[in-house]
C-alpha cells in the first residue's frame, strides 16, 4: 500500500501545525516553512477543515490550526481525510461492498476473503494506534502497536 504524494503533504502540515500549537497559521506561512507548493496545501488544509481535524479563520490574522490534541489524531484520520476509506481490496469493508458494479466477482468462491478481511482489520487497528504526536515528534508506541496481534 503506498500513500500518495497528497497524504504525504498533509501529515507534513499537521506535523508542522502540531508543533506551532494554538498559534497556527495561515496557509501561506506553512507552505513557505514547510516548503510545500500553496495551492495543494490550500486544497489538503480545506479537505481537512471539513474532516474535523483542523479549525479555520478566515481573515487577515485567520489561518488553521488543529482541531484536537496532536495525541487525539489518528493517521487513520488523515489518510481517509485525504485518500477516502482505506481498504486493501473490494470486499473489506468500504471496498466497494453495498455499491453497485463493486461486487468482487470471486467472492462468492474466494478462499482467501476471510484472512484478506483479518489483514484489513489489523492494518485499521495500526492506522488508529499512530497518532499525530507520534508523527510529530517521534515520541512512539509504534513498536508495541505493531506487535500487538
Amino acid at each position: 500500500m503506498l500513500l500518495t504524494r497528497k497524504t504525504d503533504y498533509a501529515m507534513v502540515a499537521l506535523a508542522g501545525l502540531a508543533r506551532r500549537g494554538q498559534l497556527g497559521g495561515s496557509a501561506r506561512d506553512l507552505a513557505e516553512e514547510l516548503r510545500l507548493p500553496l495551492p495543494l496545501l490550500r486544497n489538503l488544509l480545506k479537505s481537512m477543515a471539513s474532516a474535523g481535524l483542523l479549525d479555520s479563520t478566515r481573515g487577515p490574522t485567520g489561518g488553521y490550526r488543529l482541531a484536537r490534541p496532536p495525541e487525539a489524531i489518528t493517521l487513520a484520520e488523515v489518510v481517509e481525510a485525504i485518500e477516502g476509506p482505506v481498504h486493501l481490496v473490494t470486499c473489506c469493508p468500504g471496498g466497494g461492498d453495498g455499491e453497485p458494479g463493486h461486487r468482487c466477482r470471486l467472492e462468492d468462491s474466494c478462499q482467501i476473503m476471510g484472512n484478506v478481511r483479518q489483514v484489513h482489520e489489523r492494518l485499521m487497528r495500526f492506522l488508529q494506534g499512530v497518532t499525530l504526536v507520534e508523527i510529530a515528534t517521534g515520541r512512539s508506541g509504534l513498536q508495541e502497536i505493531a506487535h500487538d496481534r
